[in-house]
């Protein structure tokens, strides 16, 4: 048995990587949580799992989660003496998965959680592992530290001088390339790189609304009129629950040190169907795709529609794709294959989205298959 140390636990993909962990093995999971009291972080996971689960955990899994009150802003991320004391005697292997993914947060605050945040954590790691138990970390990035990369990023990429697009994608390239110095330490660190985190293929449900969702939501309100984009573009996209399966599948097989996998989708949407299938199945009005360099934001924009818009409008456009070579060579012992993301799979998610009301849908009798 292992004990497994996870921060964001709480979050979107580290609760499913948690749901994993819990179904494919009798690992012990040690949860870090900002909430008052530790036990209050500990029910909103058990909550959230049970929900995802449609149904309670059993009690074995209840009791093999532990949580902590900590911040992995603070330095010792934040735990009590007698906590940090406990862990760095016990923990076994890491997922660092809290993170901002705010696109427009100023950098000072982007970097203080995923890059201070990122080095408190593998501060944490050394100690755990001066004392001889701690296996390996595994740092969650994502496979947009690309940034304005063209063509194809590799795996074992990380600074092709690019460019970024927002804050999250410089301050996650700032804390890769931090994980890349504790290596040096003697620390065996895999970084995975997900691509754009979306509802679980299983049903569509997500709790996070951001990037993919937010757009389709300002195109419902019909407020957009041009849209400037490459409708042959694939910004990369990946079901949630495949992703964290990926991700453990990979922590529990893989026997080479210091690896980095991209979790992306073989084969993501083109712009244009994501747009096309949203339009058919809520029934708005599809906004006209123009070449980048066809469009004057400023005179075909307000400045409203302009900040709506303008953290969203790199992925409109975005070309780059991603090697997977480590991942399918590691995941092929698994028998393990990506789902296809089709129109069923967006469907899906729009679906859940219509389900709580996130996008209403104007024309009920639209086709859903």
């Amino acid at each position: 048995m292992n004990n497994i140390f996870v921060t964001g636990a709480t979050g979107f993909l580290g609760s499913l990587i948690v749901n994993e962990i819990l179904s494919s093995s009798g690992d012990a999971v040690h949860i870090l949580v900002r909430d008052k009291q530790a036990s209050m972080g500990r029910d909103r996971l058990i909550s959230a799992l049970s929900g995802a689960r449609g149904g309670e955990l059993n009690e074995a899994e209840k009791n093999r989660i532990h949580a902590y009150k900590g911040d992995i802003t603070k330095k010792g991320l934040g735990l009590n003496g007698h906590d940090t004391a406990h862990l760095v005697d016990t923990i076994d292997i890491i997922y660092h998965s809290a993170a901002t993914t705010d696109l427009s947060l100023a950098l000072a605050k982007a970097r203080k959680i995923n890059v201070r945040g990122a080095a408190n954590v593998l501060d944490f790691a050394i100690q755990c592992k001066q004392n001889g138990r701690l296996k390996k970390v595994n740092h969650i990035s994502t496979a947009y530290v690309a940034g304005t990369g063209k063509a194809l990023f590799k795996e074992e990429h990380l600074d092709i001088k690019q460019g970024f697009n927002n804050t999250y994608e410089q301050s996650k390239f700032e804390a890769e390339k931090l994980a890349h110095e504790y290596r040096k330490n003697g620390l065996h660190i895999d970084i995975f790189r997900p691509s754009i985190m979306l509802g679980r293929y299983t049903d569509g449900k997500t709790t996070s609304f951001k990037m993919f969702y937010q757009p389709l939501h300002f195109f419902a309100l019909e407020i957009f009129e041009k849209i400037p984009a490459k409708g042959h573009s694939k910004a990369n996209v990946i079901n949630v629950d495949t992703a964290a399966r990926a991700m453990v599948l990979i922590s529990n097989r893989s026997d080479k040190p210091n690896m980095t996998y991209h979790i992306v989708s073989p084969d993501s949407p083109t712009f244009e169907l994501v747009l096309d299938t949203a339009c058919d199945f809520f029934g708005f009005r599809k906004p006209d795709i123009v070449r980048p360099e066809e469009l004057n934001m400023v005179m075909e924009y307000s400045f409203a529609q302009e900040r709506m818009i303008a953290p969203y409008l790199p992925y409109f456009s975005y070309l780059t794709k991603f090697d997977m070579e480590n991942t399918l060579n590691c995941l092929k012992k698994e028998n393990f294959k990506f789902p296809t993301f089709d129109k069923a799979n967006l469907i899906r998610l729009f679906e859940y989205c219509e389900k709580i009301g996130f996008i209403k849908r104007k024309n009920k009798s639209a086709v859903t298959g």
